[in-house]
């Protein structure tokens, strides 16, 4: 990998070298001119786009509501044919019940909390299992927390008298493993169908994996271990199975089964096949599923998900074990370990395996065999649930039957109560069914669909946008001079990406799709439709796509992939702290549009049609409010056929701050999904943004004196070498291919003008 960065270096400084001018794009031939902004406010029908194309099958519904928990961890049940559910606390409690909705009491089965450290969010009693014979022999083994910083693994026996309670005094530890730091303690502990123990550990904690753990042998952390409790080795209260793949390798731990983890976050077998599977929680990137073999090494902290995880890394040779599946932060933040389905009550997902994430509180199910029984080895997960709730750990009864531990209590799964076929059906698979466009074939908008444009257009490797918003009624949005604008269900923004297959003389412009950001009764909902080859219709995209486009450039014909994202990934960009709607802020808003003859001030207009919930006055939207005009990537509907060269007009300082806040700050906030405390936003003070001579953290692609931002230095800024980078570590993460070569010069001639003024370097957490 180190190899790869001169190269990416020497590609940067081409960049560099490049003009710094834009188009003004000219209109398309017969495009949209039937269509004219309103004279006054009329509402659009959206309606039909209101409902879904894959409407989610399941959801939450709450069980034990009789019963209060505190941040249940873990639920099990015991293999003795009582019917009793146990629920695992973190704080050192384990309760027990019976097992019926109706059940207003528990018992305590174990309390532990005179023990048990809660000094750290990831610390307590994590782990608890039942010994398979535990009906005849009672035993019980737990996963919990101490201080000074280490996890126990125990041995205890029910009470003889009272088979609802566990007796403290017949504690035996087998293990004891000291953590270097407070988090990524894991805890899962499981009964395998060879009657030995598997316990999950996390890489010991931190960031980074910085005593390299993951990948270390000779320390039980980040792995997960298979321990035989029957039988105990010299010295040992337990014994190492002799089939165990590192036993007797020199600089290994014999407990080992698998390694390479950095917080395994639960573990669970299928109880028909055997199977292992396990959930990874990332760092800054990527969650991952895992199918757990014997001796795998699953990567950390070589890779997160299927990528490498630091670009310096030494290029290495290990046999590496993909992941199932992954997802990326605009999913969601931690993933959770759930289990394979073999109950009745959701019997059309037999055998798949459910996860969660934490803090989204999305479910997917992601099918393990095919039809003849076999494992599935490109297996697609379906989200099937959007739950709203922090899902901490899955469980199962003595019935198979899914539980959710979640910390306001425990819930179910359900089948809706709707006809999720008509709801699928009913959603319009063409564009000309979405009653948006008077005319697909000829892109005339119906009537009361609003166009507009901004100031500083998201880069979308060339492609210049029309954009139009429609909305259900009048006096709904509420106006912000500096914050987004809120916008009511029933609202649908346009947007139109066109490519001008010549870019020598930005003409011959291509529709390629048409993307929708619609709210929903649900939420905010993506959907894009992609144009055919003669632009008569569009079509709903079900997935992602590439398309190879074909051209006409300064260097000759060239092939472009232009990559067309799936659904969920339009909220990679459209996340919740940017308000979901990017585009529509007094900042973007605030200028003049020319369409089809007509030139207006947007803002002005909007207010003219009653679109504010109230009026807004000049003076709510100041020139101060407003962000330079980038020069490129709105479709020029102008109807002037304008084809000519500008140069930069505004001040590089104003230009780089808005290209940051559009391109970038919708992660890079506070309390946004970027890692770090980088803040991106065009109003943060330049010594906030956590950039001027902060140490990268997320692997770096500078040389080792490179900064975030070096002042003054753009050849050492990370900042302006990921820009001017495509493929790991890019920057804007997804969507992307080609470079903004504007871009990457107001970001040069920014960088350069910057003083340092604070020359000591700083961590950026």
């Amino acid at each position: 990998m180190r190899s790869q960065l001169a190269v990416i270096f020497l590609a940067t400084a081409s960049l560099l070298a490049t003009s710094n001018h834009t188009h003004a794009v000219a209109e398309s031939p017969g495009s949209h001119r039937g269509h004219a902004i309103p004279h006054e406010f009329r509402a659009v029908d959206t309606s039909l786009l209101m409902g879904s194309p894959d409407p989610l099958p399941l959801e939450a519904v709450p069980v034990f509501k009789q019963l209060e928990f505190k941040r249940p961890v873990e639920l099990t049940f015991a293999p003795d044919g009582s019917n009793r559910i146990f629920v695992v606390e973190q704080r050192g409690v384990v309760r027990c019940f019976e097992n019926r909705d109706d059940i207003d009491h528990s018992e305590t089965f174990l309390d532990l909390t005179d023990v048990v450290s809660r000094a750290g969010n990831e610390e307590g009693m994590l782990g608890f299992a039942f010994h398979p014979k535990y009906a005849d022999n009672g035993e019980i083994f737990v996963y919990y927390s101490i201080d000074p910083p280490k996890s126990i693994v125990s041995r205890f026996h029910v009470s003889a008298e009272d088979p609802n309670r566990i007796d403290r005094a017949s504690e035996e530890r087998l293990l004891e493993i000291p953590q270097p730091y407070r988090n990524h303690n894991g805890g899962s502990m499981r009964f395998g169908p060879d009657g030995y123990l598997y316990i999950g550990l996390g890489d010991g904690g931190k960031a980074d994996d910085p005593h390299v753990n993951g990948q270390n042998l000779n320390t039980l952390l980040g792995s997960i271990l298979r321990i035989d409790v029957d039988q105990k080795s010299r010295g040992k209260n337990y014994a190492i199975p002799s089939d165990n793949p590192f036993v007797n390798r020199e600089g290994a731990r014999d407990e080992i089964w698998a390694y390479g983890f950095r917080n395994n976050w639960r573990i669970a077998f299928d109880s028909q096949t055997g199977q292992l599977w396990t959930a990874d929680v990332g760092q800054d990137r990527f969650e991952e599923v895992d199918r757990v073999e014997r001796g795998g090494n699953y990567g950390w902290n070589i890779r997160e998900g299927f990528h490498d995880f630091n670009i310096n890394s030494p290029d290495l040779d290990a046999d590496l074990i993909d992941p199932v599946a992954e997802y990326f932060r605009h999913e969601g933040q931690s993933i959770t370990g759930g289990t394979v389905y073999r109950g009745s009550q959701i019997d059309n997902f037999a055998g798949h395996y459910f996860y969660a994430d934490y803090l989204s509180g999305k479910v997917w199910a992601l099918p393990t065999m095919d039809d003849h029984g076999n494992p599935v080895t490109k297996a697609v997960p379906r989200q099937v649930a959007d739950t709203g709730l922090e899902i901490a750990a899955f469980g199962e009864d003595a019935q198979n039957e899914m539980y959710l531990c979640v910390f306001d209590g425990i819930y179910q799964l359900r089948k809706r109560s709707v006809d999720l076929t008509k709801i699928a059906e009913s959603f319009p698979q063409k564009l000309s069914e979405t009653r948006l466009f008077a005319s697909v074939a000829d892109h005339v908008p119906a009537p009361g669909v609003i166009p507009y444009e901004v100031n500083v257009p998201f880069w979308s490797d060339h492609s210049a946008k029309d954009r139009y918003i429609a909305l259900p009624e009048a006096k709904s949005v509420k106006f912000y001079p500096k914050k987004g604008w809120e916008f009511p269900v029933g609202t649908v923004f346009i947007k139109t990406f066109w490519m001008h297959m010549d870019r020598v003389s930005q003409s011959d412009p291509r529709r390629l799709e048409t993307r929708l950001m619609v709210h929903s009764p649900d939420g905010w909902q993506g959907y894009t439709y992609l144009y055919k080859d003669d632009g008569s219709e569009a079509v709903l995209l079900d997935g992602s796509k590439v398309l190879p486009l074909e051209i006409k450039t300064d260097e000759g014909l060239v092939t472009q992939p232009y990559y067309v994202p799936g659904r969920s990934e339009c909220f990679a960009c459209h996340t919740e702290k940017s308000g979901f709607a990017l585009g529509p802020t007094t900042r973007q808003m605030n200028r003049e549009m020319a369409y089809h003859g007509e030139r207006v001030d947007q803002i002005a207009m909007l207010n003219r049609l009653n679109v504010f919930t109230e009026p807004v006055r000049k003076e709510h939207a100041p020139e101060t409010e407003k962000f330079p005009d980038w020069g490129m990537g709105n479709f020029d509907r102008s109807g002037d056929s304008v084809n000519e060269t500008q140069p930069l007009r505004d001040g590089v300082s104003q230009l780089a701050r808005a290209w940051l806040e559009v391109n970038c700050a919708m992660c890079h906030q506070p309390d946004g999904i970027g890692p770090g405390k980088i803040d991106l936003r065009a109003d943060t003070p330049l010594n906030k943004m956590q950039l001027l001579n902060t140490i990268p953290k997320q692997g770096q692609m500078t040389p080792p004196s490179g900064r975030l931002i070096a002042p003054g230095q753009p050849y050492l800024s990370e900042l302006l070498i990921r820009a001017a980078h495509r493929d790991v570590r890019q920057m804007p993460p997804l969507a992307t291919n080609q470079v903004s070569e504007r871009a990457i010069e107001v970001l040069r001639r920014w960088i350069e003008q910057l003083d340092d003024a604070d020359p000591k370097p700083s961590a950026n957490e």
